[in-house]
Formats: structure tokens, C-alpha cells, sequence
């Protein structure tokens, strides 16, 4: 749309494997806390919940399969929701975890981070999650990165590590650090969540651009997380209301989206191919009006940020 005025500053949250499935008590996503619900206009996050089309406020569904048949993944879905282009059907096929072959190339060029670097400052693209060592050392024997470490490393955006998160430049994957203690054994300063959100904002104040994933809603989707949902959901709650506390919706751009559903559905561990909820609120939020599906969150921001 023209005449938008560009955000100072963007935060992408990427939390992976929410749908946007029935209102039903099954559904953990009917139960969201008051400050995800604000991001729907005070409402819960199901498929009958009505699109929000403000100056400064989206909330609808997008289409995370693609056009093509089968269940969404994360590779391929986070690829073409990260690209902008259709990688499933690049691919032939819904492809996860990791990135497809054909995927890679597409964003070694066209990633969020490679589009819209050539027209920021340095460093104005940061990715928010901080990695143990182990991570390092296993990524170094095998060479095989998920699709946002991927997109970071072939962009030259640092990934951050233990350091980072000891100084409070970083957050760890589960957010509060509680897993970095628990199971690696090592001593991080630990935070609630609204603490984390607050954390989070001031580190997005540093960039242009800043992405943060959160990946413990598809683990819990797939039975395989030690939280329940409502324990996750709860810590996502209070983590946006932490970013919330000091955001300026005339100056800042919250976003927030997923790449496949899973959570809303506990019944079934395999994913869905429900719609996924898209979050656009604050500066140039209207310049995402005509999202359908993932693969217009990309182009749209670029265009904001570029333009």
C-alpha cells in the first residue's frame, strides 16, 4: 500500500507449530493468556475467530499448505514463509524438519535476512536465540542447519551463543534458561518470561530487523515436550506482554507467525493443514492487508522496510 511510513524497528516472533484449529475445550489455543488475546482483538485464537484489519493492527490466517497435498512442514514451510517463494512446491512435496536441497539455494538469495540487508546499516539484522556449544559442535561434524540458523549463516547474521545470553544480548530457545541448567549444565542467568519479553524488546531496539524462534509449541504438539501446552502458552503470554510494556505502535512493528499447525490439535501428534495465525501490529501493519498465505509475509516486510 503507498504512502506507509516504515517502522524503526521489527520484531519477528516465529513460533512454530500453532494452527489456527475449532473452538473446542480440546483445543489449548481457546484458552490463550490477555495479551495473546489482545493480539486478536481480546479474542482466543481458533478458526472462528474474526479476522482484525486496523490502521495498525492484522490478526487472520494464512494458508500454510501451498497448494500442495499432504501435511505442511517445517522445512519447507519455514523456507518459503522466510523466502517469500513456494518451496513445497519447489520441492515436489512438504518437506521437515530440515531444509529441502532445492530450498537451500532459494534462500541463499533470497532470504528475509539477504533481501533486506543490501538496504539497512550493518548489524541491523539480528537473530535473537542464543546456542549452547553443543549445537556448534554438532553443526560443524554434520553440516546440517535448521532453516533460520540457515538463513542467518549464509547471510553472515552472527548466531549468538552463551556469552550473549550471560551479557542479556540473547534469549535461550525456551526462553526463561531454565533447560540450559537443567540439562546442559550451564550456568545462564535465569528469567521469567515477562522478563525475557522486556530483554527481547530492548535487543530488538538495537536492530532494524530481529527475529526470534520459539519451537517448543510443535514439540508439545508432537507429545514431545516435557511443558504442557498450557504451560507453554502461558510463557508465550507473558513473554509478548513483556515486549508490550514499552512497545510504540507508531514506532515499532510486532510480528508474529507460525509455519504449520500442531498445537491445536493434541489429539494427533502429526501436524495439520490448518490455517496459521498472522500477527501485524504497529507501524506498517496495513502493508501486510493482502497476506493469504506464507509465502506474502516476506515480500511484504521487505517492501516496507526497502521502500
Amino acid at each position: 500500500m503507498p504512502n506507509l511510513r516504515s517502522p524503526e524497528r521489527v520484531l519477528f516472533l516465529f513460533v512454530d507449530g500453532i494452527g489456527l484449529g475449532p473452538d473446542e475445550p480440546s483445543n489449548p489455543l481457546v484458552n490463550v493468556g490477555p495479551h495473546w488475546a489482545r493480539l486478536a482483538q481480546n479474542a482466543s485464537w481458533t478458526c472462528d475467530t474474526p479476522p482484525v484489519d486496523r490502521a495498525n493492527h492484522l490478526f487472520r490466517g494464512l494458508d500454510a499448505t501451498l497448494h500442495v497435498d499432504g501435511l505442511p512442514q517445517s522445512g519447507t514451510g519455514q523456507a518459503s514463509l522466510f523466502s517469500g517463494i513456494n518451496c513445497a512446491k519447489r520441492a515436489g512435496r512438504h518437506f521437515g524438519p530440515f531444509p529441502h536441497s532445492s530450498s537451500k539455494p532459494v534462500l541463499a538469495s533470497h532470504s528475509l535476512f539477504q533481501r533486506v540487508q543490501p538496504h539497512l546499516a550493518p548489524d541491523d539484522c539480528a537473530f535473537a536465540n542464543a546456542y549452547p556449544p553443543v549445537f556448534f559442535e554438532r553443526r560443524a561434524a554434520r553440516d546440517r542447519w535448521t532453516v533460520t540458523t540457515l538463513c542467518s549463516k549464509q547471510a553472515n547474521v552472527r548466531l549468538r551463543s552463551t556469552s550473549d545470553l550471560r551479557a542479556g544480548h540473547a534469549l535461550s530457545a525456551d526462553i526463561v534458561g531454565s533447560a540450559w541448567l537443567e540439562k546442559l549444565n550451564i550456568a545462564i542467568p535465569q528469567l521469567s518470561p515477562a522478563q525475557a519479553g522486556r530483554q527481547l524488546y530492548t535487543l530488538m531496539q538495537q536492530h532494524r530487523l530481529t527475529l526470534y524462534e520459539y519451537y517448543e509449541t510443535d514439540k508439545a504438539g508432537h507429545g514431545r515436550s516435557t511443558l504442557s501446552p498450557a504451560t507453554i502458552l502461558s510463557r508465550l503470554d507473558a513473554l509478548v506482554g513483556g515486549i508490550l510494556e514499552s512497545f510504540s505502535p507508531q514506532r515499532d512493528l510486532l510480528l508474529l507467525c507460525s509455519d504449520h499447525g500442531n498445537l491445536e490439535v493434541p489429539t494427533q501428534k502429526p501436524h495439520t493443514r490448518n490455517p496459521v495465525p498472522f500477527v501485524a501490529y504497529g507501524c506498517g501493519a496495513q502493508a501486510f492487508q493482502s497476506a493469504t498465505s506464507l509465502i506474502d509475509v516476506t515480500p511484504a516486510l521487505c517492501t516496507l522496510l526497502t521502500s
